[in-house]
């Protein structure tokens, strides 16, 4: 009784005061979102950069980690390659609502693109859905002429809206989504503010669904395109989506083993491995990554033996190893 009769006289001299004590608010209500692309992550589309939690010129994660790049406002789920983007991947709805915005017409975004060209549109093909409570969700990159909804129409969750493109300010085909309350972006792994500050030790409890908190675990070091050649392997290609060859013949000049991998980190242990068809290693290659890397590319090979290369299946293996976890994908391919 005691205590109660306190805390009465103290909210009266607050009034008297002129300061009123409300009762806590109801929170308001927050969107619940689902996957925004139609892919199974870590299988053929990998999450690869997350809203930059850094008010400074410096980046960092809502983990404090350097999966992001300064001023960046979304979720970035990426494809292997632009072959991929071109089959067509859809991108889709995270949650009910309305088109606010659409933009379409932007072509693919090449290596002689320009901040001129861009216009200020770095968006590129996108749409706008606003949803109950003032929160919006914005899509970006997306296909020229692949837009399935128009400014003004209701859209369900998960419905198809569009594709994965190149379009606007980027370097590979992928979707990015950003979440908005008002005008203040909103990270959708905590449901904090852009300007919160980072937690190492932070739960994935903000705005995903739980089906989509699992597919979107914070990633470790992710090694997603694979592959031989028999010849010194070009990128341009490679990224294209046009080295896909598994049948090789045994007077092959060299024999080629490289691969790609997302989100490296400072102190990364990479190795690359090729093996002959009795488990010889016939070529490796092993390095220590000095700084974070969005998208890192390394192959490793040699030239015919003089008999030339013996017929079988060879495989290829990279190995990342960080705090004493190795993360390791393999392909294989035939000599004949």
């Amino acid at each position: 009784m005691r205590n109660h009769t306190k805390i009465r006289k103290w909210r009266t001299a607050l009034l008297v005061c002129g300061i009123f004590i409300a009762s806590p608010a109801t929170a308001e209500p927050k969107p619940t979102l689902d996957l925004p692309i139609d892919c199974r992550i870590g299988e053929d589309c990998w999450l690869v950069n997350f809203v930059d939690r850094d008010p400074g010129p410096g980046r960092t994660d809502f983990r404090c980690g350097d999966l992001s790049y300064d001023t960046h406002k979304g979720t970035d789920i990426a494809l292997a390659n632009r072959a991929t983007m071109r089959r067509g991947v859809a991108v889709l709805a995270a949650a009910p609502g309305r088109v606010a915005r659409i933009r379409d017409g932007m072509g693919e975004t090449g290596k002689l693109t320009s901040s001129a060209d861009l216009k200020g549109r770095d968006c590129g093909n996108g749409i706008v859905i606003e949803h109950e409570g003032d929160w919006s969700t914005q899509y970006c990159h997306m296909k020229a002429g692949s837009l399935a909804v128009a400014e003004g129409s209701q859209v369900m969750r998960g419905q198809r809206i569009g594709e994965v493109g190149l379009s606007g300010r980027t370097e590979f085909p992928h979707i990015h989504i950003t979440v908005r309350k008002g005008n203040t972006v909103i990270d959708p792994f905590t449901g904090e503010s852009q300007m919160a500050a980072c937690d190492r030790t932070s739960r994935m409890d903000g705005l995903w669904s739980e089906t989509a908190r699992k597919d979107l675990a914070y990633p470790g070091p992710q090694p997603f395109n694979i592959g031989f050649d028999d010849a010194v392997p070009y990128i341009d290609n490679i990224r294209a989506g046009i080295m896909n060859e598994s049948s090789f013949s045994s007077d092959s000049a060299v024999f080629v083993f490289w691969a790609e991998s997302y989100s490296l980190l400072a102190d990364d242990d990479v190795r690359l491995t090729l093996l002959g068809p009795d488990g010889d290693t016939v070529s490796d290659s092993r390095i220590r990554i000095e700084k974070t890397l969005a998208r890192y590319f390394r192959f490793v090979g040699r030239k015919k033996p003089t008999e030339g290369w013996p017929v079988g299946t060879y495989t290829g293996e990279i190995a990342i190893t960080r705090d004493g976890i190795t993360t390791t994908k393999r392909a294989s391919a035939k000599i004949k």
